[in-house]
């Protein structure tokens, strides 16, 4: 009689132990653990490098832009009887000189109303982010470079 009571108890508690022993398993089972933490991180780490690409693409444009500027402002200098229109196209061909093939807009002025007469060169750029799914906000890249004018 002994015996009938204790089976279920021994059974409950064979049961129950191996439950446990399966809990411990599974909390040190650390299988999928890898795939799911590369699951969090790699979109993360994905947005900031194209979001780094995207930053580098605009600085090495606005700086071609500035050298563009400067090296028209400079070709002014050489040749002070150049026209603006002269000037514009200057700038545009050393900005396909420097690789950008954008289409940066140029504004060549000059200002024969202040003394010393000053010539300036400014162009601007919308720049429009290659990679859709991060949300870049519309920036525009401008590039300015004033010189005096020789009377």
């Amino acid at each position: 009689m002994k015996r009938f009571l204790t089976y279920p108890y021994r059974r409950a508690r064979t049961a129950f132990s191996a439950l446990r022993r399966k809990a411990k398993e599974v909390g040190v089972c650390r299988l999928g653990a890898t795939a799911v933490e590369f699951g969090i991180v790699f979109p993360l780490f994905l947005t900031m490098v194209l979001g780094m690409m995207e930053m580098s693409r605009a600085m090495w444009i606005k700086a071609s832009m500035q050298h563009a500027a400067e090296i028209t402002t400079r070709y002014y200098m050489v040749n002070n009887d150049a026209s603006t229109t002269t000037l514009t196209t200057y700038a545009q061909a050393a900005l396909q000189t420097a690789g950008v093939s954008y289409a940066v807009t140029y504004t060549v002025t000059l200002d024969t109303a202040t003394t010393p007469n000053t010539l300036t060169v400014s162009g601007t750029y919308n720049f429009e982010a290659i990679v859709s799914f991060i949300p870049f906000p519309d920036v525009t890249l401008t590039a300015l470079s004033v010189t005096r004018a020789n009377s």
